[in-house]
């Protein structure tokens, strides 16, 4: 391993001197760079290229944004024009194999200037890299942007997809975590705080596809998680909150599949929800949602949704800006056909409605129980629907639920204790 400080060159600044051993290192066929457990100034961007691993010592590792930044802290290399070529081999010189691991990048909050990266933490586009043990602060734009190409595919072994983040993302004055493309990537854990758009953004921007394994993602303070990926996306944990307009959002257009997901101090009104479901066939083992900072619950937009285990929270809870209010909005809105929830428990809309069922629909397949609603069930105008629901009512409570010649209802209405 190259230690930086023991290969210092007269007249070299910290960024010119990491970007000399790194080029000298790429031509070499790779290796390892130690860096030492100070702020190392970055007055130009730090390029990454392939087999070259930049390793730091922790925290104590810091890639410090200059004042007079253009562009981003780190970038791979050549990432704008092979992006623009839509290159996506290594034989077109995409870079592959490059590693940053055990460091910090504080952008210090510094002014961002037009053009490309500019107030970014990292940007990359290639092919099997590692990014682990990163700490991203302070970018007045995003804190790292990760772009794949719209053809996918490979030719060699060395252009194989697969790449690897670990890392923590706080205080930037953009999104988070912006993954666009098919990087057949795994996000092993993201922590993603305070920041003023997004936690984490998985784009399709329309053209792209390809899959993506989340194992644990918790985003909070910020926009919440956002995955329109048009291909799979599988996820081990998504953990929303203090999102605005939708904790956990799931777009594109099918095969995601999510074990488990948490939302709560979803902001907004009534029309918002903390998860919403917009990719058809989307498959959730186990979703816990508290709509307690004025968006509503869940709303499954897409056909084809399977969800096992579903609990919806209403109250308001103490310190939120609703704070101790009733509950107007609903919890749990159905808009797409042959949708199927094995189990859902809903309570505490108390001003507001347990479960709605738009019109129209058929062959919902749902097993409910709901207490402590304003409106318990609203489900009338549908078709061949299998409704199974236990309603603990108080004196007040209604339902409005009427079923069709081909549907299948069975309602029970409990006394409230």
């Amino acid at each position: 391993m190259l230690s930086l400080d023991a290969h210092r060159i007269e007249g070299q600044s910290d960024a010119g001197l990491i970007n000399h051993w790194i080029a000298r290192l790429a031509e070499a066929g790779g290796g390892d760079i130690a860096l030492a457990p100070r702020r190392h100034v970055i007055d130009e961007t730090v390029v990454l290229r392939s087999g070259v691993r930049l390793v730091g010592q922790g925290t104590a590792t810091v890639l410090a944004a200059a004042p007079g930044l253009a562009g981003p802290v780190v970038a791979s290399a050549d990432a704008r024009a092979l992006e623009a070529a839509d290159a996506w081999f290594h034989e077109d010189g995409v870079p592959v194999r490059f590693a940053l691991r055990d460091l910090m990048i504080d952008g210090a909050d510094g002014a961002a200037e037009d053009g490309w990266g500019a107030g970014c933490g990292l940007m990359l586009y290639g092919k099997g890299f590692e990014i682990a043990g990163v700490q991203i602060s302070h970018m007045k734009a995003h804190g790292i942007v990760s772009t794949g190409s719209a053809k996918g595919g490979q030719k060699t072994w060395q252009d194989e997809p697969e790449a690897m983040f670990d890392l923590r993302v706080s205080r930037c004055g953009g999104d988070g975590f912006v993954m666009r493309g098919p990087h057949d990537s795994i996000i092993r854990q993201a922590i993603i705080a305070i920041c003023k758009g997004r936690g984490l953004s998985v784009e399709q921007n329309g053209v792209y596809n390809g899959a993506c394994d989340i194992e644990f993602c918790h985003a909070y303070a910020t926009d919440g998680i956002a995955i329109d990926l048009q291909a799979k996306v599988k996820a081990g944990f998504l953990q929303g909150d203090t999102g605005r307009g939708a904790g956990v959002r799931i777009g594109g257009s099918n095969k995601t599949y999510v074990d488990r997901i948490e939302c709560f101090k979803t902001r907004g009104t009534a029309e918002d929800y903390a998860l919403e479901i917009a990719a058809p066939f989307t498959q959730v083992g186990l979703a816990r949602v508290r709509a307690d900072w004025g968006a509503g619950g869940v709303h499954v937009r897409a056909p084809g949704c399977q969800i096992g285990l579903l609990d919806v929270e209403g109250t308001r809870n103490t310190g939120g800006p609703l704070a101790d209010t009733p509950n107007a909005t609903t919890g749990l809105y159905v808009e797409g056909a042959h949708t199927r929830i094995n189990a859902v428990n809903v309570r505490n809309f108390d001003a507001g409605t347990g479960i709605r069922i738009a019109p129209g629909r058929a062959g919902i397949d749902m097993a409910a129980t709901t207490a402590r609603c304003a409106t318990h069930l609203v489900a009338r105008g549908l078709n061949g629907c299998d409704l199974r629901v236990t309603m603990q009512m108080a004196r007040g409570e209604t339902h409005d639920a009427k079923p069709g010649r081909q549907d299948n209802f069975a309602l029970r209405v409990l006394k409230a204790p």
